[in-house]
Formats: structure tokens, C-alpha cells, sequence
């Protein structure tokens, strides 16, 4: 079959992201036997116009739509995408020579929302979850007929009534399963670019969480529990981009890359065997870390880290569902900087429980652990079948699953008035806390100068630096 694959993101903040997701089924396609041409909209100064030359230049047999995000997750500043992936949709429609051309609907962004999204992007078929083995399973019925109903994570509508009837996905009846070693072929989409104007590649050593935040998407995304990939096979994947493509900057995206910290041991140990010279970063959590894996990591590379703290008051952590203490978190600060290893807090504020108390508590424990910078989010974005909607949909924020086709935010009562003021005040005087739904730090032109200048660590890092720690918030 003759397959029109395209990314569909279009995000540059804080770079732009390598469509890891898309290329990973796509090259599942392509080694079934499929033939796989790809578009990325992430460089495409008009995609209408470039999907139409594509589309009438080569008709493909089926087209495949990789969403990635929703919206920027981010309060009182949302932008959703929603939209401009409607009319997305709507000028393939256009340019497609007939209606019998399926379109194949994918992507994190899509696997939260599945049946709306079908419905409302006008979709024929989909696919919930992780598509390497579905996704050839799809196209193989497609072309040779037959039954669609045992396709993992399929999505299809059902009868005249517009009813959509979604297959579990393959992660819930193999939760054990570890993920296929080989990795996806990065020339699928222009690797080299988004190494330019972004500056690292992304490695993902693992799928699922086990861990209970309540907001958190990742074990309906992935499942909730670890499935691995061979420490050898990771750093395989890894030293071929370095000698291959040479990528010496990398960023792990696994939910939690501590966790389980014999893997991440594992990981750390198998780079510094092979005595590669990268530099990596990676999300991490309080919950299980030790100054041991600390080191090890920083020996083999590591260069900062990205802490899921969320909170710094009690009473707020246990509303969130975090699996962690505040002396946890005092702990690791202590750790990170007896190592002078950069440290990026990312913070929640307005989730259940939280007062302006806690607030405040937060910020001044977060600022004396002497972070290099922090994130903070006023309002938590709520997803559906996540344990904080059900609590949104009990207080009538949700009323119905239509709802979430528009951003919801979370913030508990009584905070929406003074969170943002309190949350900026606090910042703007201190450089290195940045407000992503508040007020963005700089300008997208001296995101876009840093990377074409060769930088090539996550933004955060400069602001260690006093020329840049003293233009945030002022560069706007």
C-alpha cells in the first residue's frame, strides 16, 4: 500500500520536537512492506499548499495524520489546536481525488480523545496508543480485506448512529511486553534540522508509569506499568546517532528515567562502558533517588535534569497524588548541588487542596533548594479518564465528554484571581522562574538566535548565566 504519512505539529516552544512517535510507525510500515512517504509540517511555511502538490503529485492509498498535542497546556495563556487541525483535515479532503482514500488518525494527542477526534477531525479509522504493531495491521486489511475487529487500539465508527467502537490497546493485554528493540529510521523526517533548532535528539528507553499523579496522562498513553528496552539496545540507538548523525546532545523523554533505577543504572553504566561523549538531560523524580544514581548518571553524561516536583507543601503534594516528600525533594536539591548538577523544578500550581498558604510555602521552598531554573504552570489542564477529571467533572467543570474538546484547566476554587499576580510577582524579580501560561520570558526570535548559535542544552540552562538571567521577562 502506498502511505501518505504526516506530522501534524507545528509547536516550536521551547523547540521544536523530532515526531519520534510518527517515525517509529511509520518505519513499523515500511518494514511490512508498505510503502511510506512522509510529510512534516513543523518547516512548511504553507502546509495547505504543500500538502496539495503532494497529494496530487502522487495520490497516495491511505493517509495517516500524527497529532501530537491538544493545546500548549498552558493558563490563562491556551492556544488549542484544535482548529487549525480541522481545516487540516479539511483541505486533505479537499485535495484527495476520492472519499474512498482512508484517513488513518494517530498520535498521543488523538489516543486522549479518541472517539471525539474521529468524529470531529473526520476520520475513518484510528489508532489509540502506540501504533508500531497496529498500524501495519490496519493497512495490511485495508489492502487485502478482512476483519478489522481484533487490531489493537483500532478505531472505528460503528453503524449510521456515528457510534465509535475502540479496541483496547496491545500495552493492556501485554503490560510485560518489552518494547521492540530496533529503533525507527530518523531519516523518515529531517533529522539534522530539528538538531539545529533544537538541539538535541530524543531516546525513549522505556514506555508506561506506575506512579498515581492525578493529572498525569502517560498510563493511558503508555500503560501503568514499565516496559523496557535492553540498556544495550538504547545506547546502540545512541551511538549510531553520534557517529552517524553526529548528535553528541540528547533528551531521554521516558516519563521518569530514575525509575526503575537498576534500568537507569543500567543505561548510565552501558554509556560510560562505551566511554561515548554526550551530553544528555532527562525527567526525574524525587521518589526512589539516590546520590549514587546521581553520580552515575552525571558520570556518563548526564548534564541536568528536569524535576517532576509539582509541589513543596504537604498538604498539595498528597492532592496531586505525588509519591514523594518534601524532605525527599530537600534531599535531592542537596544531592544535585553538592554535584553541580543543574537542577529545572517544574511546578503545578492551583491543584486540589492548594491554598495561597501552600502556595507560598511552594515558592519558598523551591527557591531555597538554590534552583538553576523553574517552570511553574498556574492551573493543572485536566484529561479525560485521569483520576482529576472525575474530580473536575464531580464540581461541574466538565459536563460532558464534548467538554474536553476545548482546554479545561483545574484551579481550585478561589485561587483564579490571585494565583497569576502572585505567581509573577514572585518571578519576575529573580530571572530564573519562568511562567510559561503567564507571561512568556522572551521573544520566539532569541529562542530561534540561542539554537542558530549552536546552543545546544535545554534553554533552561542559561539561566545560570547573569546575561540572561537578567533579560527574563525583559527581552518581550
Amino acid at each position: 500500500m502506498d502511505l501518505f504519512l504526516i506530522s501534524a505539529n507545528r509547536e516550536t516552544f521551547p523547540d521544536p520536537v523530532y515526531p519520534l512517535g510518527a517515525a517509529y510507525v511509520a518505519d513499523a510500515a515500511r518494514r511490512a512492506g508498505h510503502h511510506v512517504r512522509t510529510r512534516d509540517l513543523m518547516w512548511e511555511k504553507d502546509p495547505p499548499l504543500a500538502l496539495l502538490e503532494d497529494i496530487r503529485r502522487h495520490p497516495p492509498d491511505a493517509i495517516a495524520l500524527s497529532f501530537r498535542n491538544l493545546d500548549n497546556a498552558a493558563w490563562p495563556l491556551t492556544r488549542n489546536y484544535l482548529p487549525s487541525y480541522r481545516l487540516l483535515v479539511q483541505n486533505i479532503r479537499k485535495a484527495l481525488p476520492s472519499r474512498e482514500i482512508p484517513l488513518i488518525l494517530g498520535g498521543s494527542a488523538f489516543s486522549l480523545l479518541p472517539d471525539l477526534l474521529l468524529e470531529e477531525l473526520d476520520g475513518d479509522y484510528g489508532i489509540s496508543g502506540e501504533g508500531e504493531r497496529s498500524f501495519p495491521l490496519l493497512l495490511d486489511t485495508l489492502e487485502q480485506g478482512g476483519s478489522l475487529n481484533g487490531i489493537p487500539g483500532l478505531v472505528q465508527k460503528k453503524g449510521s448512529g456515528g457510534s465509535t467502537l475502540i479496541n483496547p490497546p496491545h500495552f493492556r493485554s501485554h503490560p510485560s511486553d518489552r518494547i521492540r528493540a530496533d529503533p525507527p529510521d530518523r531519516s523518515l523526517f529531517d533529522l539534522s534540522r530539528y538538531a539545529r533548532s533544537g538541539g538535541m535528539a530524543n531516546i525513549q528507553t522505556k514506555r508506561g508509569c506506575p506512579f498515581h499523579c492525578k493529572y498525569c496522562t502517560y498510563p493511558l498513553l503508555e500503560g501503568d506499568t514499565f516496559r523496557l528496552r535492553e540498556s544495550q539496545d538504547v545506547v546502540d540507538e545512541i551511538e549510531r546517532l553520534v557517529t552517524k548523525d553526529r548528535i553528541r546532545s540528547f533528551f531521554i523523554v521516558d516519563s521518569i528515567f530514575n525509575a526503575p533505577p537498576d534500568h537507569a543504572h543500567r543505561v548510565s553504566e552501558e554509556i560510560l562502558r562505551r566511554k561515548l561523549k554526550i551530553r544528555w538531560s532527562c525527567y526525574v523524580t524525587p521518589s526512589g533517588l539516590t546520590r549514587d544514581l546521581l553520580e552515575v548518571m552525571k558520570r556518563a553524561g548526564c548534564d541536568g535534569i528536569e524535576l517532576g516536583t509539582d509541589s513543596a507543601e504537604q498538604g498539595a503534594m498528597i492532592g496531586l497524588g505525588k509519591s514523594f516528600s518534601v524532605s525527599h525533594l530537600k534531599d535531592t536539591a542537596r544531592w544535585c548541588n553538592a554535584l553541580s548538577l543543574p537542577v529545572c523544578h517544574t511546578l503545578l500550581f492551583g491543584g486540589p487542596g492548594e491554598t495561597l498558604q501552600s502556595v507560598r510555602e511552594t515558592l519558598k521552598t523551591v527557591e531555597d533548594t538554590r534552583p538553576t531554573a523553574v517552570v511553574a504552570m498556574a492551573g493543572i489542564r485536566v484529561y479525560p479518564d485521569t483520576p482529576l477529571a472525575a474530580l473536575a467533572e464531580s464540581r461541574g467543570l466538565v459536563k460532558n465528554r464534548r467538554d474536553y474538546l476545548d482546554p479545561v484547566f483545574y484551579i481550585e476554587p478561589g485561587l483564579e484571581e490571585e494565583l497569576p499576580g502572585t505567581l509573577l510577582s514572585f518571578a519576575m524579580p529573580r530571572g530564573n522562574w519562568i511562567l510559561p501560561g503567564i507571561s512568556l520570558p522572551c521573544k520566539p526570535i532569541t529562542q530561534k538566535l540561542i539554537r542558530r548559535v549552536g546552543y545546544k542544552k535545554p534553554l533552561w540552562h542559561l539561566l545560570r548565566h547573569a546575561p540572561f538571567k537578567d533579560r527574563v521577562y525583559r527581552d518581550r
